[in-house]
């Protein structure tokens, strides 16, 4: 007598298996977008910490720029984590006298990966969280531009 799986069997595990890898793949590219975007705010967090470096070094966040030695890694990584290639990624806004701020500030953002309009920003005020909204965008009112250098409201 010979032992061994019927072919019936062994088609029926694959087609098991074939179902358990179609869930799988339906549910990668979310946790990508996900994984990419904590990436993106981690690599804004470690920013901030340069931007208060560059400000306790200069006085001021004039240099606080992706082209300073510290930056270039940072802002390579956030660019690479956002992935299109639309200009908005990575941003960074500093002044000297902002306004109703009176005083040198910075910001750095970037759009992330899992929702449409939808940001991470930092300010040398303290102030970082995710924001939203067409209002929000880079350009829109409030956000963090040269003119005041500080995250709009955040969510």
């Amino acid at each position: 007598m010979k032992k061994g799986f019927t072919l019936i069997e062994l088609l029926v595990v694959i087609a098991i298996i074939g179902i358990l890898a179609s869930i799988v793949l339906v549910a990668f590219p979310g946790a990508t977008r996900k994984a990419k975007d904590s990436r993106i705010v981690s690599g804004i967090s470690q920013a901030r910490t340069v931007m208060v470096y560059v400000s306790g070094n200069d006085g001021n966040y004039t240099n606080f720029l992706c082209t300073h030695g510290d930056m270039v890694t940072l802002c390579q990584e956030i660019d690479t984590n956002y992935g299109t290639d639309d200009g908005l990624e990575p941003t960074i806004a500093a002044c000297l006298t902002c306004g109703p701020q009176s005083g040198p500030a910075a910001c750095i953002y970037s759009p992330l990966n899992a929702k449409t309009d939808y940001w991470y920003c930092a300010d040398s005020t303290g102030v970082a969280g995710f924001v939203s909204g067409a209002a929000n965008n880079p350009g829109g009112a409030g956000y963090c531009l040269a003119a005041t250098a500080k995250c709009p409201t955040l969510d």
